[in-house]
Order: structure tokens, then sequence, then C-alpha cells
């Protein structure tokens, strides 16, 4: 009993259902990953955004106050030596800047200097000035008490000149402003407790000397305070990293400030900050573990992301530089917990692989039981498709099955096979596998290539087509046409049409062969072979023994699809073609079966035995081509063969030196050894001619064939 394909269908599709909860799971835990690392990505993100756009603030009010009073320096609108006018506008200028810690004037002819921080909610003045004797000396004061009372003030003591700070001289040097990298500031009564960084920018005179550099410091206690503030996920942070000129880091804001300070050894009041490998974070230590070098940090800003394994768990952490320019080197980075983002898809994921076991589970029942109705016929049709796929179109018995769709499809194939047989009759095989495995529609078009070209002729053919039935010569020449393109296919060749009683072939296209002039070589000779091989049972049997000449050349030619769009022939055009037919015409003037050009001879090589002919300009063409005989496959050849070769070679030599009667006799040696040698008599009856109307001063030696 035989089952409609559909109600097969319907009980694969009830499996396919099943099925599909799996690709759902699959496809679930998939995209619950993806959204959730996306997730991360986006936390990552938004949070060095929200980071980077803080300490844009922060340097923003550094590098805009210090441009300010440059340019009213420069513009006379305050004088950088006036100390108290300064001060005045030092001070307002912290009051609409509350983040900033200091801003200090510095000038380059004396190296005195004067500046307002922020301490401790208090404004103080810092002063150094030179005394009658030119000595300096360091005043400090509460804003309100300068300049007449100074909080301290040690006449002994020498502060340093101002112009042999680093963030003068930096400035100084690159005639712009500068960032200096992140330092302990000298706070009141000379603790240095606060550290920060300082971004400062020469004042030039209207003659453009060097009259003085601002600078403004802004400590990172804010910083840390904000960082603090920042919540990255449930257990996530985020901390500056600052890269200095030598390629170090150092680890300059984080959420704790407690763990970037220490006490400086034999100095315990004063803090330093803590080497970036001894941060007591190892999340920290690791991530910039992770960082690349120095030399490989992204030149922009933009966010990229790294995961890093810690003893206790595993994170997603990002870095980026800052944003915008004139910026010091310092790097956001932010870490999350990877299982504050994959938790919940992990719980989903295990809930759906639940889920998708128990489906798999009634899938493979359900399956087994299809599989052995339907699946195996399929699988062998499925075989068959891909044999056809490789134009394998052996013949096979029919597939059966009791699904009635399953059954025509296996017919159809068998008879589609029968179909592609007679196909690849028309057209070379090679062509049709290779079209058929590309899967791509021929179109019009060739390219350039250089084949070996090979045409076949019956001589005396038109006479025998007058003398024999219709019927009695069809048959006749399909055992002909068969006998003589076994070879050519058995040496790689492609047949490409039958004019007639002619063959035209190649070698070289569509599948590329180096050795495709010994190739053709060897096909011709070895045609000659079958065809002699099977006059004996065709005279037997009445019929024509089909006397055959074949002419080889090797050229570059076009080679494609040629015809037109709805009608394509798979051939090769050029004059390359010309020269080979015209070769096969050229056997029966010289008495000869094979003939090849001296390309095709050269390129052949060793695996062929030749004679020269004679230097010939076929009909329509200009060009002299050195013809051969082909006499037969390496190893193969007879000393006798091998005499006469080397005996007429002699014979031409002398012939193109106009010695007419030594070619003539070399000529008389070669027809002794081979009375029916029909170069031999050509060569001769032609010197005996030259000998009786020698030819002009202009005769090089070649024959001008005037017929086709």
């Amino acid at each position: 009993m035989k089952v409609r394909f559909r109600v097969t269908l319907l009980t694969l599709l009830v499996g396919l259902v099943v099925l599909s909860v799996g690709a759902v799971g699959l496809a679930a835990y998939v995209n619950s990953h993806k959204a959730a690392r996306g997730l991360g990505d986006q936390i990552l993100e938004q949070t060095s955004l929200r980071v980077d756009q803080r300490v844009d603030k922060l340097l923003g009010e550094a590098t805009s106050q210090t441009a300010l009073a440059r340019r009213l320096m420069q513009t006379g609108q305050l004088r950088a030596a006036d100390f108290p006018t300064v001060v005045a506008y030092l001070k307002e200028a912290l009051a609409v800047s509350p983040d900033m810690a200091s801003l200090y004037v510095g000038l380059a002819d004396t190296g005195e200097c004067v500046g307002v921080s922020r301490l401790k909610g208090r404004l103080t003045v810092w002063q150094s000035t030179r005394n009658p004797a030119g000595r300096l000396e360091e005043r400090e004061f509460w804003a309100d008490d300068f300049p007449n009372k100074p909080s301290i003030f040690d006449p002994t003591a020498e502060p340093p000149d101002i112009r042999t700070r680093p963030w003068f001289v930096q400035a100084k040097q690159n005639d712009r402003g500068v960032w200096t990298d992140t330092f302990v500031f000298l706070g009141l009564e000379g603790l240095h407790t606060v550290f920060g960084l300082t971004y400062a920018a020469p004042v030039y005179r209207p003659d453009g000397r060097l009259a003085a550099v601002v600078s403004a410091d802004f400590d990172l206690d804010g910083l840390c305070r904000f960082l603090k503030g920042v919540h990255v996920g449930n257990d996530g942070f985020a901390f500056l990293t600052e890269v200095q000129a030598d390629g170090r880091r150092r680890v300059i804001a984080h959420p704790n400030a407690e763990l970037l300070l220490r006490p400086v050894p034999g100095k315990e009041s004063d803090r330093e900050l803590v080497p970036a490998d001894q941060v007591e974070d190892d999340r920290v230590r690791e991530l910039l573990r992770e960082l690349p070098p120095p030399g490989e940090l992204p030149a922009t800003d933009a966010d990229r992301r790294i995961r890093f394994q810690t003893t206790d768990a595993a994170y997603l952490a990002g870095y980026q530089r800052l944003t915008g320019e004139d910026r010091p080197r310092w790097l956001i980075c932010t870490v999350l917990p990877e299982r504050e983002v994959l938790g919940p898809a992990y719980h989903t994921t295990q809930l759906t692989a639940l889920v998708t076991i128990v489906a798999l589970a009634v899938a493979i029942i359900i399956s087994i039981f299809v599989a052995g109705q339907v699946a195996k016929p399929l699988e062998t049709l499925a075989k068959e498709a891909a044999a056809i796929g490789q134009f394998r179109l052996e013949g096979q018995p029919v597939v059966r099955s009791f699904v009635v769709e399953v059954d025509h499809l296996g017919t159809a194939t068998e008879e589609m096979k029968a179909g592609l047989r007679s196909f690849g009759k028309y057209v070379p095989t090679d062509l049709v596998r290779g079209l058929m495995a590309s899967g791509v529609e021929a179109i019009l078009g060739g390219e350039r290539r250089t084949l070996t070209l090979f045409f076949s002729d019956i001589a005396g053919f038109t006479a025998l087509a007058e003398t024999t039935p219709e019927e009695k010569l069809v048959a006749h020449l399909g055992d002909y046409f068969g006998a003589l393109s076994a070879e050519i296919v058995a040496q790689g060749g492609t047949v490409d049409k039958y004019i007639g009683d002619a063959i035209m072939a190649f070698w070289g296209a569509p599948a590329a062969n180096p050795a495709h002039a010994a190739a053709a070589c060897i096909a011709a000779l070895r045609c000659q072979r079958k065809l002699r091989e099977l006059r004996s049972g065709w005279q037997a049997a009445g019929r024509p023994p089909c006397p055959t000449r074949i002419g080889v050349h090797t050229g570059e030619v076009i080679v494609g699809n040629i015809g037109s769009a709805a009608r394509l022939n798979y051939t090769a055009i050029g004059d390359a073609v010309n020269v080979a037919a015209r070769l096969e015409g050229l056997n029966k003037r010289y008495g000869t079966e094979c003939l090849a050009s001296e390309e095709t001879v050269r390129q052949a090589g060793a695996a062929i035995a030749v004679r020269p002919v004679d230097w010939v300009s076929v009909a329509g063409r200009t060009a002299a081509v050195l013809v051969y005989e082909l006499l037969g496959i390496a190893g193969e050849v007879d000393s006798k063969a091998t005499a006469v070769a080397e005996t007429y070679g002699r014979a031409l030599q002398a012939y193109r030196l106009r010695k007419w009667d030594e070619a003539q006799a070399l000529c008389r040696q070669v027809l002794e050894l081979r009375p029916e040698d029909g170069p031999a008599r050509v060569l001769t009856a032609r010197c005996a001619d030259y000998r009786e109307r020698p030819p002009g001063e202009a005769w090089d030696g070649v024959h001008r064939e005037t017929t086709k």
C-alpha cells in the first residue's frame, strides 16, 4: 500500500515542530547572550561617556581660565608683575571655578611667582619675590590677609626659582599650553598630601619675548569622589589611568581614593602615588595587565572592550582615551562583573536546554519511524542528484518507494539521466560538467588562451558520398567518428564539432592542460593507428577504408561561448584555427597523414618523433611556418623512420641553400628507404623545376600555397 507524500510530509512537520523548539532554544541562548553582552557594552559605554564628560568639564575649566588670564596679560589689561592685582583676579577666577585647586603666574625675567590655592575650603596665597639683595623669599598668606600678614615666612629659606619648575619649562619649550603628569602638590605649611596636575601656558610680550607662564592646577580628590558615586551595575566601577611620556602607567583616580596614596618613606606626613602594579585592587591590576603596550594604544577616543579574569571572577571591561583636543594622556577604564551581565542569560539557557532535551527526545522517536519510510530512498536520490551535478550519468536501478511522490521522483531522475546522456553527445562533456558544477547559466563570451587545434578530414569523401547509400554512409561515419573521438577524448581533448566528414578538436580548454601540444600530437598518431586497425575489417565488409588527413597547430585563440544569446557553441576562433585547417589540407600536397606546425612541435618536445617537411605560407596567410610530419610517439619509431627523417632534413637544408643536385641526391636516398614518401617526391620535383628555372634573388625558400 502506497501513501501520499502529503501524509508523510505532515508527519515530518510534526517532528519538525518539536525540533524547532531546539532551534528556538538555541536562538534564545544566542540572543540572550548577545543581548546581555550588548547591555554590558552599553553600561560600560555610558559610564565611560559620563566620566569623560566630567573630566572634560574639569580640564576645560583649567584651559579656559588659563587662556583668559593669558589673553588679559598679552593685551595689557592685567600686568603679570602687579601681584596684588593678579591675586585679586585669581581669587575671582577660583570663585567661578569651584573644581579648580589653584592658579599661578610665574615671571620669566625674575623667576618670581604668585598664586592662589584652595585648601580645606579656604583660599591661600603663595608668593615668591626677590628682596633688595636679589634673593628669592617665600611667603604664604590666608587670602584675606594678603599682602600684609603672611601666615608662613622663613627669611632663611630660599624657594626654588619658578623658571626651573617642570610646568614652566614645558610651557616655555612647547610655545603652547601643556599638561603635566600627575604629581603631589605642596600644601600649606609644606605638607605634601594632595595630588593633581597642572595646565600651563606661556604669555608673550608684543615683541615676542616670553613674559610669564600662567598655570592652573586641580587636585583629583573631587574626581575620586565623583567616581565613588558612579555605579557600574551593582559591583562595577570606573577609574582613571595616566600614561606617562616614558610609557609607565599610574592610577590617578579611583572610587576608593585611599588606595592611591601611601606615606613617603622617612616622611610619614607626606604622601606619594602608589605604583600601578601595587594598587590594592586586583581588578585594577589585572585590567592594566591586559591593556596593550603604550605604543599600541588606540589613537582615537573609541571605546575598546576586553575581558579579564581575577582569582575570584571574570569581568568585562572597557577603556578609551579622553575625547577632545589638548587633553592629558589618560585612559578611562570601566569594570563590570560578567556574572551581572550573563547571570539572567544563564538561567534562561538552563530552562531552554531542559525544554529542548525533552523536545529532541520526542523528535528522535518520530524521526526514527519516518526515516525508515522516506529517508532511505531520498538519500539514494540525493546521491544520484550529486552524481548528476558532476555529470556522472551511469544507469542505476530506479529508486522505488511506497510514497507516490518519491516513487515518481526516482523514475524522473533516471529519465533525466537518459536525456542528459543524449545531451552530452552534442557538447563537450567537460564543458557540461563545469557548467553544472558552477550552477551558472552559460553566457555569450570568450577568453584569450593558447590551445592546440586539431583538424581531420577523409580523403576522397566527395566521391565516397556519391557512391555510398546515405543510410550506410551515416552508419559508417558513426563508427569512424566514434573511433577517432574516443582517441581524442582519451588524450584529454575536446571534440568541438563534426563538419561533414571533418572533426575539429582542441586541447587546453575548457580544462587547462600544460601539455596540450604533446597530447594533441599523440591523439593524432593514435587516430591513424586506430584507423589502420579498423581498415582490414571495414574492407572485408565492403566498407570504405576512410584514409584520413590530420593537421595540428598551436596558437592563441579566443575560446568560449560563441554565437547568439539564444544559441551558443563552445568553440575556438582565430588565426590559429585557420592554420590548423590549412595544415590538414597540406597533407594532400605532400602525400602525408599528419602535419603539425613548428610551434606545436616545439611545445610537444621529446614526446613525439617528427621530421621537417617544408617552409610553407598557407593560403590566406603571409607569414611562413615550418611544417613537420608526425612520425610516431617517442620510443615507438623504428630506425628506418629515423633514417628517413634525418636524410630528408639534410635534403631540405640543401634545398634552402639552393643546392638542387645535393637536395635531389638526398631525396633519392629517402625514396630508396621509403619509395612512397610524398615529401621526397615533392621536393625532388621542385628541385628539378628550380634547376631549369632558378628562383629570383628574393626567394626565401618558402613555398606559398595559393589554394585551400
